[in-house]
C-alpha cells in the first residue's frame, strides 16, 4: 500500500468534514475522497471499513474515517484523520452556541427556532423510519422479536422512565435470549470454527503492540484527567460523554435518546427546547449528530466545556478502533455478537420513538410549527430531499410565518 503523507491526509480529512453533512450524503462524500478521487482503498475496503464502523458504538461518519486512517497510517493516521475531520463542525457549532446563548432572546432569533424545533421533529421520524428499515427488511411476523423488543423498551422508557444504560443492556440480552438459541445469526463457515479460539489470542496482541504510536493519545488523555481533577464541572462533563460515546450504538440520532436522559434527566445541563435547537445547530453544521455534545458543553462550561464534551464523546470510539480493528472480520462473524446487537438495534428504534414524541409535544404547538413540520416531513419521505436544503427552507418559511 502506498505511505501516504500525513500533509495529505489533513487537507483531504478537513475538506471531506467541512463539506460532509449528515446521512447518506456523509458517506457519498467520504468516498468520493478516499476511494474515486484519490484510490488510497479500494471500493471492497471502503465497504468492509463501513461494516466494522457499523459494530462500534459513536457516528458512523467519523469511524468510518478514522478506520480508513489506522488503515492508511496505523495509529497516527487514525488520530490525525479524525481530529481534522471534525474540527471544522466543532468550530462552526462553537460559534453557533455562543451566538444561541448570547442572543436568543431576540425575537427574530426565537422564531427562527422555533420553526427549526418543529424541523427536528420530523427529522427524528425520518431517522426512525430508516432505522426500521436496516434493523427489520421486510415488516412481516418474521421479525416479530424485534418489534416486541422495540415496544417493550419504548414502554420503559416513555412510561416508566427507566436509566438508558439498563435499557441498552437489557435490549442486548433479549437479543441474545430472542435469537440465539433459534439460530438466527449469521452462519459461520467450517473454515471459521476457530475465530473463538483465536479471538482472545489475537485481540491481546493486537491491543500491546505498536504501544509506542498510542502515547500521544494515551498522554492527551492523561492530561485531560489531570485537568478534571481541578475543575470538577469539567470531570463530570468528561465522565458523562465517555459512558454516552461508549453506549451510542448505531450513532447519530440513535443516540439522542441516550445524550437527552444524561444532560436532561440526570444533571439538568439543559432545558428541552435547549437541546432541541443544540440538535437543529448541528444539523446546520456538516459533521456527525454527535457534535450536540460540543453545543451542550459550552452550555455548560464555555470554551473548555466544549473541546471536553467533544473530547469524551469520540474517545471511546477511537480507543475500540485501536484494539478491534485487526480483528474485525472475526468480531463481526461471532454469532453472540450477531444476535445482541439485532437486539440492541431493535431496543433504540423504541428509545428513539419515546425521545420523538416528547419532542413533538414540546415542538408542535399551533399550525405554523405543524405546517413546517409537515412540509419537512414530505420532503423527507417522500422526495428523499438532502436535510441542508430542507433546513433552508425552514429557515425561510419561519421567518415569514412568525
Amino acid at each position: 500500500m502506498q505511505k501516504i503523507s500525513l500533509k495529505e491526509l489533513i487537507k483531504v480529512s478537513l475538506y471531506t468534514g467541512a463539506t460532509a453533512y449528515g446521512g447518506p450524503a456523509m458517506f457519498t462524500q467520504i468516498k468520493k475522497k478516499f476511494v474515486t478521487e484519490r484510490k488510497w482503498i479500494t471500493e471492497k475496503e471502503f465497504l468492509g471499513v463501513i461494516s466494522f464502523a457499523q459494530l462500534l458504538p459513536g457516528a458512523t461518519g467519523i469511524l468510518t474515517m478514522a478506520c480508513i486512517g489506522y488503515k492508511l497510517r496505523d495509529v497516527t493516521g487514525a488520530l490525525v484523520v479524525s481530529f481534522f475531520f471534525i474540527l471544522p463542525t466543532f468550530l462552526a457549532i462553537t460559534f453557533l452556541s455562543y451566538l444561541y446563548f448570547h442572543f436568543r432572546e431576540l425575537s427574530f432569533v426565537k422564531s427562527l427556532f422555533i420553526g427549526l424545533g418543529a424541523m427536528v421533529v420530523a427529522l427524528l421520524i425520518n431517522a426512525v423510519v430508516t432505522l426500521g428499515k436496516t434493523v427489520f427488511p421486510k415488516f412481516s411476523a418474521r421479525n416479530y422479536k424485534g418489534f416486541i423488543i422495540a415496544v417493550l423498551i419504548f414502554t420503559f422508557s416513555f412510561w416508566l422512565k427507566i436509566n438508558f444504560v439498563y435499557l441498552i443492556i437489557d435490549a442486548g440480552i433479549l437479543g441474545f435470549l430472542s435469537y440465539y438459541f433459534t439460530g438466527e445469526y449469521d452462519v459461520v463457515q467450517e473454515i471459521d470454527r476457530s475465530i473463538l479460539h483465536d479471538f482472545r489470542k489475537d485481540l491481546i496482541s493486537n491491543a500491546v503492540s505498536h504501544l509506542a504510536h498510542y502515547s500521544v493519545f494515551i498522554i492527551a488523555n492523561l492530561g485531560i484527567l489531570f485537568i478534571m481533577l481541578f475543575f470538577p464541572a469539567l470531570q463530570e462533563l468528561f465522565l458523562s460523554f465517555f459512558k454516552i460515546g461508549m453506549l451510542a450504538f448505531g450513532g447519530g440520532f440513535n443516540s439522542i435518546p441516550l445524550i437527552q436522559h444524561e444532560t436532561i434527566t440526570i444533571h439538568h445541563w439543559l432545558t428541552l427546547p435547549e437541546f432541541r435547537d443544540g440538535i437543529a445547530l448541528g444539523q446546520i453544521t456538516p459533521g456527525p449528530v454527535l457534535i450536540t455534545s460540543t453545543f451542550i458543553g459550552y452550555k455548560v462550561y464555555g470554551i473548555f466545556g466544549a473541546v471536553t464534551s467533544t473530547i469524551a464523546i469520540f474517545t471511546p470510539s477511537l480507543i475500540l478502533i485501536f484494539i478491534l480493528y485487526n480483528v474485525h472480520t472475526k468480531l463481526t462473524r461471532l454469532p453472540v455478537i450477531n444476535v445482541i446487537m439485532k437486539g440492541i438495534l431493535s431496543g433504540f428504534i423504541g428509545l428513539l420513538v419515546s425521545t420523538t414524541i416528547h419532542f413533538g409535544i414540546e415542538s408542535l404547538f399551533d399550525w405554523k410549527t405543524w405546517l413546517i413540520f409537515s412540509l419537512s416531513l414530505i420532503a423527507l419521505l417522500k422526495f428523499k430531499s438532502d436535510p441542508l436544503w430542507i433546513i433552508i427552507g425552514t429557515v425561510i418559511i419561519s421567518i415569514f410565518l412568525f
